[in-house]
């Protein structure tokens, strides 16, 4: 806790500005758009990589904070989708990770030194809210370039309890995942050097990368379409996007 609490310190937020485009695919970061599985066998897992195209004019990238945000048609929250909340059917079966060392269509922004995790997994009655962050300690900061792609972060999906006794309801469901967004971090300026304090700069992406066509931010599961990633209304605000959430 106190690691994950000193990671959201470094993502304080300062001046946000809009920015370029994100993605997440399945197996890689130029991977396909949607999954289908059998759900026929409870060993084996799922890949799910997000990645982010910045915007220019960030010179020390240290970290970055993610929601996403997972649909059904009927605005339901199946039971095999509910991962990582206290109780639930398939807690501890997803994973978040920053070794990006496989990834070859897309760059490393941390060189693998990123730290991070889930923050939140959590049912709103018609859908799925999840938080994610990730930050670098100030020696492994460094600029990224826009027009690039960057690997951002990558979900470990497990196959437990997907058949046989004890499976969880709805692998079968059609679902859709959206990046609702990513917000980046740049410390402009350290303005306390004994509590490590910086003035952020932030940049919040909402948009698909617009090289990859199509909604690049949404990816489907068992042939998910647009209907089930209406969810929500787009947020206006990063202040809003957080609102939904109860462990804010």
């Amino acid at each position: 806790m106190k690691r994950f609490a000193a990671l959201l310190l470094l993502l304080a937020l300062a001046s946000t500005a809009q920015a370029s485009g994100v993605s997440l695919r399945w197996g890689g970061c130029e991977g396909t758009a949607n999954r289908n599985f059998a759900c026929d066998k409870s060993t084996g897992q799922e890949l799910l990589v997000g990645s982010f195209d910045p915007p220019s004019g960030i010179a020390h990238l240290s970290g970055m904070e993610v929601v996403l945000r997972i649909t059904t048609a009927d605005g339901s929250a199946p039971s095999w989708w509910m991962m990582s909340s206290a109780g639930s059917c398939r807690r501890s079966s997803v994973t978040m990770a920053f070794d990006m060392s496989d990834q070859m269509d897309c760059d490393d922004p941390w060189s693998g030194q990123a730290l991070g995790g889930i923050g939140a997994w959590e049912a709103d009655g018609s859908g799925i809210n999840v938080r994610m962050v990730g930050a670098v300690a100030p020696s492994f900061m460094g600029p990224v370039s826009s027009g690039r792609t960057y690997a951002g972060f990558k979900l470990l999906i497990n196959h437990q309890k997907s058949t046989g006794a004890g499976s969880c309801g709805g692998c079968e469901t059609a679902v859709c995942i959206r990046i609702e967004a990513i917000k980046l971090t740049d410390p402009g300026r350290l303005i306390d050097a004994n509590s490590h304090m910086w003035e952020n700069k932030t940049w919040v992406l909402t948009d698909g990368i617009n090289a990859m066509g199509g909604a690049s931010q949404v990816a489907t599961w068992q042939g998910g379409n647009s209907n089930c990633a209406a969810g929500l209304a787009k947020p206006s605000t990063w202040s809003e996007l957080k609102s939904r959430f109860k462990s804010k």
